[in-house]
């Protein structure tokens, strides 16, 4: 069990962090101000599918 968890976190451990880290942008962002809120939230889901299609090749 501890290496299925092991591998799991080597694997997808940086996807993981990156998706918390825009989470906790967007949250922050929409705290400040909603229409920037929005506009950081629209950027970082932008960011995410370029970089996803680049990894895909």
């Amino acid at each position: 069990m501890a290496k299925i968890i092991g591998d799991l976190f080597s694997n997808w451990g940086t996807v993981i962090l990156f998706i918390v880290g825009l989470t906790l942008i967007a949250v922050a962002s929409f705290t400040f101000n909603i229409v920037i809120g929005y506009l950081v939230a629209g950027i970082e889901t932008c960011l995410a599918a370029y970089i996803l299609d680049k990894e895909r090749g």
